[in-house]
């Protein structure tokens, strides 16, 4: 008898012309009933499966020999979750899967990635890709438009008593980098890897996505940021930890780069003024020694910063190599996380 409790509750068109039936992770089946003009279009491995003549019923020559409400019926080999992942996109032509910087965007759209590529619809994987990357900037250009839309989030949420704006506090309103780690390592999507993992490596292991919303009043409310550190392997962590120890050298190495040199004028008060900065970066901006990026964008606008300046041949000459480690440091990202 069937069951129109397992029918899923909106990928069952009465229109249909293919059920396809999945079993879920606690072992019942889930049915679909779907277009098969729509499946066979997205992807030429069903159009090839539909091709194939469907066995009859014995002593029929007409009645297919597996029905489901009046309609063909297959049982597929994927699980129910992916199922239902890889067909939303089909009926959802407005993608309200994705929301852009959507922490849980890779969970979502994961089953939907891995049967994209097993039944080779190539326009929804590119979608899917086009999307993931939209989250993860590619170029420093890029990286520096998504860190000034933070601080205005982080902003606007400092001013809620309760930390939340539109019912989300900040962290859910802005990309998680493990899943998305996650996602481009088992899917093959390395433009967003760099961006993924330096996010993350600014962020603490106590900061546990599930641990922090069992109790969220305590860190959410104030701007916390985590991350879902279950989802990362062995190789993940290795590179996390060999990239965390190079971006502190290289933070090390600001204080002598650019705040250690000499004054080419010979400027009385110039060095001092130089250690003066330094020293404050150092002492008023913890957080920010974990993020070189971060230290070398202030470093850039050291007029903003502070009253008493090197002088402008200093001041022009930290401006200018800032903005060269910044470049030479985004470059380098693949290599520090050991991602080449």
């Amino acid at each position: 008898m069937e069951d129109s409790n397992e029918r899923h509750c909106t990928l069952y068109y009465d229109d249909g012309t293919v059920v396809l039936s999945a079993v879920t992770q606690n072992g019942s089946r889930k049915y679909f009933r779907v277009h098969r003009s729509i499946l066979c279009k997205h992807s030429p491995v069903i159009s090839d499966m539909f091709a194939i003549p469907p066995l009859l019923a014995q002593g029929s020559s007409t009645r297919i020999a597996e029905e489901y409400d009046g309609v063909a019926h297959v049982q597929m080999p994927d699980s129910a979750e992916d199922l239902i992942s890889f067909l939303t996109m089909f009926y959802d032509p407005l993608g309200t899967a994705y929301k852009r910087f959507d922490p849980n965007t890779p969970v979502l759209v994961e089953g939907a990635l891995k049967l994209a590529m097993k039944y080779e619809c190539d326009a929804l994987r590119r979608r899917i890709i086009e999307n993931l990357e939209a989250d993860w900037p590619q170029t420093l250009a890029q990286w520096d438009a998504r860190r000034a839309e933070a601080v205005i989030l982080r902003s606007e949420h400092s001013l809620q008593l309760t930390g939340k704006v539109g019912g989300r506090y900040l962290d859910d309103r802005l990309p998680e980098p493990a899943s998305a780690i996650r996602i481009a390592s088992d899917y093959g999507i390395p433009s967003i890897l760099p961006a993924a993992f330096y996010q993350l490596a600014l962020l603490s292991t106590n900061a546990d996505w599930d641990a922090y919303r069992a109790n969220p009043g305590k860190h959410l409310r104030f701007g916390a940021r985590t991350a879902r550190w279950r989802l990362l392997d062995k190789r993940d962590l290795m590179r996390l930890v060999h990239g965390q120890k190079l971006l502190a050298a290289y933070t090390r190495a600001i204080g002598t780069d650019i705040f250690g040199s000499r004054c080419q004028r010979a400027m009385k008060g110039c060095t001092r003024a130089r250690n003066d900065c330094w020293k404050y970066f150092q002492e008023n901006a913890p957080n920010s020694m974990d993020d070189p990026l971060d230290i070398l964008h202030d470093c850039m606008r050291l007029d903003t910063l502070f009253n008493e300046l090197p002088c402008s041949v200093c001041t022009s000459e930290i401006t200018v190599m800032a903005e060269k480690k910044r470049r030479e440091l985004w470059r380098s990202l693949p290599a520090v996380f050991n991602l080449q």
